[in-house]
């Protein structure tokens, strides 16, 4: 049987903080699109940030890449389908396999939501050291890693 801690404190676990904090920033993004009319939601940002940023993906990469089954993939897909942002090619090897591309008008929203965004992420980092930040983040990938 395993040892129970002593003592647990939320305030004190890495997985409650960093999904704390991860919650906070998708909210804010969430609030920030559809206040500035932005047709999309935060979860949609990421499938176009990751297109924006690698260029046409299989289907099944961004369900890897971005932690969602199947079905949410599909169903974030075809809304941004029907948005006009992305598009579904048949695969050339096997045509079960859908590749997405981001449109010339997902590209130009890209721009203006990544802008819109990165300034977010600077009122989250305000105040904050700069070699902090990138030992967070190599401290958050390892952590990621580990559980993989």
């Amino acid at each position: 049987m395993p040892k129970r801690p002593t003592k647990y404190s939320l305030d004190e676990s890495l997985g409650y903080l960093t999904g704390n904090a991860s919650r906070a920033v998708l909210k804010r993004i969430n609030q920030e699109l559809s206040r500035r009319r932005f047709p999309i939601t935060s979860d949609q940002f990421l499938v176009l940030v990751h297109l924006w940023d690698q260029g046409g993906q299989p289907q099944y990469a961004l369900v890897e890449k971005l932690f969602k089954d199947k079905t949410q993939m599909a169903r974030l897909v075809a809304s941004l389908e029907g948005l006009g942002l992305v598009t579904r090619l048949t695969g050339q090897r096997d045509a079960r396999e859908k590749i997405v591309f981001l449109t010339k008008q997902g590209s130009d929203m890209m721009t203006k939501i990544a802008a819109l965004v990165q300034e977010i992420l600077d009122t989250a980092q305000r105040g904050i050291d700069e070699r902090d930040l990138l030992i967070c983040k190599d401290v958050l990938r390892r952590f990621h890693a580990n559980l993989l």
